[in-house]
């Protein structure tokens, strides 16, 4: 569904078939305005991925185009980063997953956080 490509760290980001990749550079740049942010610091895996799918359900029926998802750098996880490793996989799911344009590690200031772009209503 994704063309994924790791953004370093173990951070990846994901593009649909098709999608412009200078919309993806001004979407980690941030210049793509988040409708929404939806912070999952700390929620456990299960709660975090219920969350995100209820967030993503409200976005969709609101219209919304950015989702801002702060996950943290998962520097008090054990092991390794556990949202931001599941991220990926949740926004694929049904059935918001193709509904998802892209998404992409944000920069700078928002370590820890992922944008996601949602495909417009129709």
């Amino acid at each position: 569904m994704f063309e994924l490509s790791d953004r370093g760290g173990g951070a990846l980001e994901g593009i649909a078939p098709g999608f412009d990749r200078r919309r993806l550079r001004a979407l980690r740049r941030g210049e793509i305005a988040p409708d929404l942010e939806l912070d999952l610091h700390g929620l456990r895996r299960e709660e975090a991925h219920r969350a995100l799918r209820k967030a993503l359900r409200e976005a969709l029926a609101d219209g919304a185009r950015c989702v801002l998802v702060v996950h943290g750098r998962g520097l008090r996880s054990e092991g390794d980063p556990v949202l931001r490793a599941s991220l990926a996989g949740w926004l694929a799911e049904a059935p918001h997953g193709p509904r998802v344009l892209a998404f992409t590690p944000a920069e700078g200031r928002r370590g820890g956080a992922t944008y996601v772009l949602l495909r417009r209503s129709r």
